[in-house]
């Protein structure tokens, strides 16, 4: 093992040889080996402060992540609250007639939800047929109807802030 190789990173190497310099150049290399450490010092606590930022917004990006449906869920709670007031006078009830009410009352709340967060339906029925956004099934062959005419939804599409969810399933009049 060398001399050199147990020296501490802030010693000054020793030297092999003799240089004469003036007394103020030695201080002032002295000073900017002292600069230096100055400098190496600042470098690990900016090095260990950007690691502590970037383990902090990654947490902060996995927590946002892990609740951002909590408004979405707050929202739709009283939608079950409602279904399991109807569960209850279903099992109770003897008009038929109140049930189909209750129920068509939370479809209600249910589609007034879903617009409030940007999910609405796509049109459909008496439409023209979009390739886009319906999806034909079926035809019909009717000679009242223009061709390419939508005559009935089999199952609803939705968009969701403009962005096709799910395509319509439609039957279209086709000649």
């Amino acid at each position: 093992m060398k001399a050199n190789d147990n020296k501490k990173d802030n010693e000054i190497p020793e030297i092999k040889e003799t240089i004469t310099i003036l007394k103020t150049e030695y201080e002032a290399l002295k000073a900017k080996f002292e600069e230096k450490d100055l400098f190496y010092d600042k470098y690990i606590r900016a090095h260990a402060e950007f690691e502590n930022a970037r383990k902090r917004i990654e947490k902060d990006k996995a927590d946002s992540l892990k609740y951002a449906n909590e408004c979405f869920v707050l929202d739709f709670l009283p939608i079950i609250d409602s279904l399991e007031i109807s569960e209850k006078h279903i099992k109770e009830a003897k008009d038929f007639l109140a049930v189909q009410e209750g129920v068509d009352m939370i479809h209600v709340l249910i589609q007034k939800f879903l617009k409030d967060i940007g999910v609405e339906k796509i049109k459909t029925v008496g439409e023209k047929f979009d390739p886009h956004f319906h999806e034909a099934v079926e035809t019909a062959d009717l000679k009242d109807k223009e061709e390419g005419t939508i005559v009935e939804e089999l199952k609803s599409g939705y968009t969701f802030n403009g962005k096709l969810l799910r395509p319509a399933s439609v039957k279209i009049v086709k000649k």
